[in-house]
């Protein structure tokens, strides 16, 4: 019988540093052809969507499946030979393993060195994508750009404590972009935030808030003009990736151009041209889940808390 691991309960058992680690062991697994991803899938039922996406490890025998519609995300977590395990809230969850994500990317994508941050967005993706970079020590400084002002501040008042780097509320996006080394859009525009002449030389942009077909947070020049486009999930990003999909419709844009982002994980180096910015698409994929609901399991089992519903 599984157990049921409440949002607060995340809170406590599922840390930055190893989500990210655990995103990396699970990527790799996927490049050694030992992990599936199953693609999001959309049901509309009246005003609302049943979204259901799933992966699994094949080394540890475990697979996930995350639902979501009308109310609370939650991902039910299985044994191969043991049935469910585990019923777990995850809003949270969802938040820090897209965040951990952009980090594995980010570290093999951005520059050397890359330190200055900016981050569109003050929701909670945008939070942990800043956490994130911090935890692999590539903020030291970040600018942060919406469109409330008030909210803004707060936002950057209490980011600047969690963080312990400086803060600061930037005037626009163009501001914030400004020098920055890594650019992250967090938000569910369904124009462009973020304009590819606004980059500065090398930057590296994490497009992580929109992941449907008709919503696009960064420009069409921030994808032709990139020398490398990474992705979590091909096929994915083939239903979900709007500043992909209207750019491929029009001929302008080749699917075979995007690498994903297992590929770049487990491979070498990548040899990386320093005028030329780089992108990445987050869509989030059930392989994320499962690697952060193994870490919430085997710490709510070793708390001793837990029993079997």
């Amino acid at each position: 019988m599984p157990i049921y691991v409440k949002e607060a309960d995340v809170t406590e058992f599922l840390d930055m540093p190893t989500c990210i680690q655990a995103l990396r062991s699970a990527f790799a697994a996927e490049a050694n052809g030992q992990a599936n991803i199953v693609p999001r899938t959309r049901w509309p039922f009246g005003s609302v969507r049943l979204n259901v996406m799933g992966g699994g490890e094949r080394a540890t025998r475990h697979f996930a499946v995350k639902s979501y519609g009308g109310g609370p995300f939650h991902v039910l977590y299985y044994a191969e030979d043991k049935g469910l395990l585990a019923i777990i809230e995850a809003n949270l969850l969802g938040q820090i393993r897209t965040g951990a994500a952009s980090a594995v990317a980010t570290e093999k994508m951005a520059r050397p060195g890359a330190s200055k941050v900016a981050l569109v967005g003050t929701g909670k993706q945008a939070r942990t994508q800043a956490l994130a970079l911090g935890a692999i020590g590539m903020l030291k400084e970040l600018a942060v750009a919406a469109r409330d002002r008030a909210k803004l501040e707060t936002f950057c008042e209490r980011l600047a404590k969690e963080l312990g780097a400086p803060v600061r509320a930037a005037a626009s996006v163009e501001d914030a972009a400004a020098g920055a080394d890594i650019v992250v859009t967090a938000t569910g525009s369904a124009e462009p935030v973020l304009k590819q002449a606004w980059l500065a030389p090398g930057a590296h942009v994490n497009a992580v808030g929109a992941n449907a077909a008709k919503r696009r947070e960064v420009d069409a020049d921030c994808v032709l003009k990139a020398s490398l486009v990474v992705t979590d999930h091909i096929e994915q990003a083939k239903v979900e990736a709007g500043e992909f999909i209207e750019l491929a419709k029009a001929g302008k844009f080749d699917w075979g151009s995007v690498t994903p982002l297992h590929r770049i994980v487990s491979g070498p180096p990548i040899a990386r041209d320093a005028k030329a910015h780089t992108l990445f698409k987050s869509l989030g994929v059930g392989l994320e889940d499962v690697a952060a609901a193994a870490i919430i399991y085997d710490r709510a089992m070793a708390s001793g808390r837990f029993k079997p519903l």
